[in-house]
């Protein structure tokens, strides 16, 4: 066998081997990341809920999806509701100065929006204090009165409530950034385009 030949089988066999190692350079670094996107969603999925957040329930699902014309909503299981079939429009978020059907709040928990609700004699400071603090959020985000309420104050967001006998301000901030878009369908935008407190 010629030197020539020799030198080229070497080449040869020195150009699979690198292929080889590319090829598991590669899966090494597939598995790498995969390891790390299950870490990262079994930690997100786990991760404990700050401690302003301990009185927040979470609701069992009623499943999602739209009523069709003539079908009576469904008995939901808390009040504010905050999962279940709902109406196919959905409210602009921002502040109500009635009451919003729970058939249309539903479809903005779906979006990933959050809802405060006040009994209608809630005080005057207190009712102000939950506006102010919604305008300070530019999308997704709805404030209403609402009769029948078990505390003066609810907060809802998918599958999730918190109740408050006095304005917490802080606990509902801390709301707001844990569970605001991240509703089942959390990409449709909800701007804060309502304020009829002001008209």
């Amino acid at each position: 066998m010629s030197s020539r030949g020799t030198k080229a089988e070497k080449a040869q066999a020195r150009k699979e081997e690198a292929r080889r190692r590319k090829r598991q350079r590669r899966r090494l670094i597939s598995i790498a990341v995969a390891l790390v996107i299950v870490v990262f969603v079994v930690f997100a999925a786990t991760r404990p809920e700050p401690d302003e957040l301990a009185a927040v329930e979470v609701i069992p699902n009623m499943g999602q999806g739209h009523l069709v014309q003539g079908e009576a909503p469904p008995d939901y299981n808390s009040n504010p509701p905050t999962s279940g079939r709902h109406a196919s429009s959905s409210a602009e978020c921002g502040i109500y100065v009635e009451e919003v059907s729970d058939v249309i709040q539903v479809h903005n928990l779906e979006h990933g929006t959050i809802v405060i609700q006040y009994r209608p004699d809630l005080p005057e400071p207190d009712r102000d204090a939950l506006q102010d603090y919604a305008r300070t959020k530019s999308s997704h985000i709805l404030v209403a009165p609402r009769d029948g309420l078990e505390t003066a104050i609810a907060v809802t967001a998918w599958t999730r409530l918190l109740q408050q006998e006095t304005v917490d301000l802080d606990t509902i901030d801390a709301f707001y950034n844990r569970f605001a878009r991240r509703g089942p369908e959390p990409g449709v935008p909800c701007p804060f385009t309502v304020d009829q407190s002001l008209g």
